[in-house]
């Protein structure tokens, strides 16, 4: 028998009570979103209520080799890291479409739930039911790469690929200092852990074995130890793991840009031809 991860409607609202004031750096930034301006702007109903803000880039080769989601870090502007730093523009000339979103609570996203897991779901079901034809690939960063993991075990998604950019194990590298990073800390081993997705990674990382994935990090990100990739190996063997020299956290687009590009628009490339858009295991 498994262990029972529910937990009760009580608890479930202290949670998102508590949500706005440990993300406060980042919650009810309700700035425009800059990705406004550009691209095809609409919402995704996520599965646990929360209204998702998206965007959508259509790339000008027919056809499509197929989409790409992109999973944002944990920044104010959410998906708008994307369309700054042209992630957009590169992956669209590279034949791909393009979606991301804003995670709940992030720029004007609503939230209604307490598992940033549940918005990747909700995303990626999104783009499966209206382009089912299209491989579907997954581009997570740092934040969003976490999520992501834990999203395609929770939900039992398979991608075309899926590539994770500087994603810890641990939710608490994110907060290491103080008392948020205490009750993060605390949360992540909790029995709430599972059902807020901020449990550490190990658990979720075998899920990944029919995924064809990849793990980007720099060697010098302090968020990320080598015994921590090297569990990451065990619980994970069929993952490739990519290591880039003299970059830290976040750097590796800005330190080897020309490498980042092609190091993941090729692993699409070589994954996507024979693939389709994510399917539910349970189904």
């Amino acid at each position: 028998m498994g262990m029972n991860h529910e937990i009760g409607r009580f608890e479930t609202a202290c949670i998102k009570a508590m949500m706005p004031v440990l993300f406060r750096s980042v919650y009810g930034w309700r700035n425009k979103d800059a990705a406004a301006e550009q691209g095809e702007r609409f919402d995704i109903h996520g599965v646990d209520g929360s209204i998702l803000k998206a965007i959508r880039f259509t790339t000008a080769r027919a056809p499509a080799k197929g989409i790409v989601l992109l999973c944002h870090p944990f920044l104010k502007y959410g998906m708008d890291y994307f369309v700054k730093n042209n992630y957009h523009e590169w992956l669209n000339d590279a034949g791909y479409d393009v979606v991301a979103f804003n995670f709940k609570g992030f720029g004007t996203s609503s939230v209604s739930g307490i598992a940033f897991s549940d918005d990747v779901q909700s995303a990626a079901q999104w783009i499966a039911e209206r382009q089912p034809e299209l491989p579907l690939h997954l581009l997570g960063v740092s934040f969003g790469a976490y999520h992501s993991v834990h999203g395609i075990a929770r939900h039992e998604m398979r991608f075309a690929s899926a590539l994770f950019d500087s994603v810890p194990m641990e939710i608490s590298s994110f907060f290491s200092a103080g008392a948020f990073g205490a009750v993060m800390r605390w949360l992540s081993r909790s029995r709430w852990g599972h059902p807020t997705g901020t449990k550490p990674l190990d658990d979720s990382l075998p899920a990944l074995s029919e995924t064809p994935c990849q793990f980007l990090f720099g060697r010098n990100d302090k968020l990320i130890s080598s015994s921590e990739i090297s569990r990451l190996r065990v619980n994970c063997p069929n993952a490739g793991v990519v290591l880039y020299d003299d970059c830290g956290h976040l750097e590796l687009r800005k330190t080897h840009p020309r490498r980042y590009i092609s190091d993941i628009t090729n692993f699409f490339d070589l994954h996507g031809a024979a693939q389709r858009a994510p399917k539910y295991l349970n189904e």
